[in-house]
This record gives structure tokens, sequence and C-alpha cells, in this order.
């Protein structure tokens, strides 16, 4: 089935739904509306909505179709008249979520009779104690025990057997059922030499044969468990073949056996052999460039009464799948979510609002939750990481560049979910048609646009922007000496300076 397009609308009374449905027979549509859910199908196409509020299926239903268009515009009343929707414009929250089973009232495991533990207690240590007894007694009746007890099944069915021409002959109503199926051959009291000595060689081979299995220690690797990452840990096995995809973002030696611990202390090391003092001194002397991509304004300081979607942004949101999500840790999704808003900043003023080909090398590099599969828990964890990559990766390495992007995270997080999705719903597109770094769509971005749409709080972003604004990164934060780098570069300029004058 297809999901088709579709806008909502609403006024006092009615909610509208407009269907993008070309090519139809009208007389099989199929309309179906109770309290919150509506579905609608006619062949091919599906859609199934989940309203915030419930909706009325009466005389004063109305749906109409436009040949010309191929829309199938649809009214239907709400049941209280001057409720307001929220949210009609998060496409992917409004699609219904998968059935979920629901969760048993009593308790899996229910206590019957708790009243006698001690008695209780007393008759399992005797029960076990009895137990052990038995055991006890059979060991030391094998010990004891020094015959050879050799059985086999039916002596006229393996004599058959021995004679592989006649096997096929055999009857099994032929076989003397008063024989047993298993037969005491040898006692220890055999009068036979030749079937002691036969017996006794058997035995022999059977003692001189090796019956252990072999042992071998494991590899370390091979003890590790498989790693989580991803969000809120919910992937595994996206990067089994990292060597053979030529992946320039990731920054971990080996995703697969990783733990968040040796992920940070990756992120850290590369962090300190990337850096490069040099290249710092020049961007912090030759600024000019950088100061007009610092001076530039963004888009979204002037956008805050026009965040509508755009149509592509609206098929994106309707492709995606609601999920319902048990976070794990809330805190380190929000703070994830403003490492991406940096990353996004970054890359925004760098190519003045175009993306490039380079750009989801660099969003994805200077993002440690996509190059490193890094989940922060403070705030303070999450900016010294940003700042640390934006002086060691990409081109421009300046701490007022990176200072701004900050400003401009702030800027983002101010507007409200809907800035941020718009935001997240750009990266997703871009990573996705990417044929390397597409796989950070599926374990990052993905469940970020349907997390923001359904999950995400105004209020809690509204204090994590407060938060952000008042926060403020040292260049000593950043664990390498920016001041000295400076301020050695600047007696520098001023003795070239002097030189220049003298002479």
């Amino acid at each position: 089935m297809i999901t088709p397009n579709f806008t909502i609308t609403q006024d006092f009374k009615f909610i509208t739904i407009i269907i993008k449905t070309p090519y139809i027979k009208v007389s099989d549509v199929e309309l179906y509306c109770e309290g919150p859910d509506f579905s609608f199908y006619v062949k091919p196409y599906y859609l199934r909505l989940h309203f915030p509020g419930n909706l009325v299926d009466d005389d004063r239903v109305n749906a109409s179709y436009d040949i010309s268009s191929g829309e199938m515009n649809i009214k239907i009343p709400k049941e209280t008249p001057g409720e307001e929707f929220s949210d009609l414009d998060l496409l992917t929250k409004l699609l219904a979520p998968k059935s979920v089973k629901k969760v048993p009232e009593k308790p899996l495991i229910e206590i019957i009779d708790d009243n006698n533990d001690e008695n209780n207690n007393q008759e399992n240590d005797n029960e076990l104690e009895e137990l052990f007894g038995k055991e006890d007694d059979r060991q030391k009746s094998y010990k004891n025990n020094n015959d050879f007890l050799i059985r086999e099944l039916n002596n006229d069915v393996n004599n058959e057997v021995n004679d592989v021409n006649d096997v096929n002959d055999v009857n099994v109503n032929d076989v003397n059922d008063n024989k047993p199926l298993i037969q005491e051959l040898f006692d220890g009291k055999i009068n036979d030499d030749k079937e002691a000595k036969r017996l006794y060689k058997l035995l022999e081979e059977a003692d001189a044969y090796n019956w252990e299995l072999p042992q071998q220690i494991p590899n370390e690797k091979e003890l590790l468990p498989i790693a989580k990452y991803g969000f809120n840990k919910l992937y595994s096995g996206y990067f089994m073949h990292i060597q053979e995809t030529c992946n320039e973002i990731i920054d971990i030696t080996d995703p697969e056996r990783s733990t968040p611990e040796s992920r940070r202390q990756d992120r850290i090391n590369a962090e300190n052999s990337k850096f490069d003092p040099d290249h710092y001194i020049a961007d912090f002397m030759c600024a000019e460039e950088i100061k007009n991509l610092i001076k530039s304004k963004n888009v979204w300081w002037k956008r805050s009464s026009d965040l509508n979607f755009t149509e592509e942004e609206n098929t994106i949101m309707r492709n995606l799948t609601n999920k319902q999500y048990l976070i794990e840790n809330v805190g380190s999704i929000y703070y994830g979510l403003i490492d991406l808003l940096f990353a996004y900043s970054y890359n925004y003023r760098v190519f003045e609002g175009e993306n490039t080909v380079e750009s989801p090398w660099m969003i994805g590099k200077i993002s440690p939750t996509i190059s490193c599969l890094e989940q922060f828990n403070s705030i303070e964890e999450t900016m010294k990481a940003l700042y640390r990559r934006s002086l060691a990766y990409p081109w421009y390495r300046n701490y007022k560049l990176a200072k701004k992007c900050q400003e401009d995270v702030y800027d983002l997080l101010k507007l409200g979910k809907r800035a941020i999705l718009k935001v997240l719903l750009e990266l997703k597109d871009l990573f996705d048609h990417h044929d390397i770094y597409y796989v950070y769509s599926k374990i990052w971005l993905d469940d970020y646009c349907i997390w923001c749409q359904t999950k995400a709080s105004d209020k809690i972003i509204r204090s994590l922007a407060h938060k952000l604004h008042h926060h403020k990164v040292l260049k000593s934060d950043t664990g390498w000496h920016l001041e000295e780098y400076e301020h050695l570069a600047l007696e520098d300029a001023q003795e070239k300076q002097a030189m220049d004058l003298n002479s």
C-alpha cells in the first residue's frame, strides 16, 4: 500500500483532510472514523491517522473529489467544537503507531503464600540433604563396582547387522520378544579365552582413547559483548565492515566491540593527535575571512513566525514510521540534539547557507555524536567536545567562530521543536543521499526526527536554551594551550613589525 500525500487544517468545528489520490475510482473509497482514529482506503492508497482529539462520524461528514487536481477533500466534525487540535503539521506524529501489546495489570510473578517461610525453608533443606545423600550413595556404589558391563541390543539383530548383504532380509517379527533388548555379556567371569582377550583389547583401546574435547582460550575480543550505539542505544552491527567502506567520519577503532568509555578515550586521543598548533595560529592571525563568516546572519534569527514545512519536508515526515520509545537516558538525547545543531550551524556559516559535497563530512566530523557514537550526560561535556573538534578538524579553526556557532544553537533552541525538526529533516536528507554516510541517518537522524515530533518537550528545550546561553567554554577547557599560542603569535608579529620599522 502507498501512503498518500496529505495535509490537515482545522476550524472551530471541523477537521479538513486533503489527500492527494490521482486516478482512483471514487466509488471504491472507504472511510472510517471513530474517536481519535481515522482511516482512508482506496486501491492502492491507505492512510491511517491518530488525532489528539475525538472526531464524530455523523451526517455532517462530507467528502468530495476534485478530478482535475486528484485531491480528496474530507471534512469531519470535532466532538467538542472549539477544541484546538495541536501539532497537525507534524505528520509523523499523526500517523497511527503500530499496535503495542498491553502490559498486564497483574504482576507476572505473584506470591501465593508467604506465611510459613521457616517451615518451607526447613523442608527444602531436608529435601536437598536427602537428594545429595542419594547422590553420594550412587557415587560410592559406582566406585566400588569394578565389574565391566557391556551391553548390546538384541543378539540376533546385531548378528544380522554384521552381514551387510542380509540387512534387508531381517524381519522384525522374527526377533524373539522374550529376549531382553539389553543383555549382559561380560561380568568379569568369562570362560572363553578368545572372547576375553577380544573384550580386554577393546577396553584397552577405549582407555587409551582421548575422550576429552579440545579446549582453546578464546580471543579477548570474542569475550566482549556486542556494542550498542545510536539513538537510545538501539543499534548494532552497522560497522562490521568499517575498514572496507572508506568511512572517513568514524574515529572509533572497533565500533562493534567498543564501550562508552573506550569510545570517549578514542575520541580524545584522535582529537589530540589531530590538533595542529600551527594551523590554529594561522587562522588566529589571518582571520579576515573568518570575521566575515562570524558577522553574517543566519536565516533563523528572523524566522520565529515562518516555520511552515515545505512539501519536501512533509514527504520526508510521511515516509517515517511512528515509533514508541522507552528512553533509557532522556538527558543524553537532548545533549545529542545540541551536538547535531552545533555541527549544522558550523556548516551553515562556513558555506554561507548552502550545502556542498563536503557538508556531510564536515557535519559528521564536528559532531562527536556521529563521528564517535558519543552520548553525553552534561552540557559541559557536550560543549567541550564540540569546541575541541571544531578546532581540530575543519578548514577554519577559530575559537570565536565556535563561540558564534554556540549562539546559533541558542537561537534554534529558542524557536522550539519545529525549527529543530526542520534542521533535523535537512540533515537526514543530506545524509540519506550519501552512498557511505547514509548509515548515520539509520542510527541517529531517523529516530531524532520521529522523537522530535512525538516526545520532545518545548518546555525542556527552552530550559536547555537558557542553560546553553549562560554556559561559557574557556580556551583552557579544551585541554590545549590556546592562549599561549596566541600570545606567542602576537609577540612574533610585534617583533617583525618593529624590525620592519627599523629597516
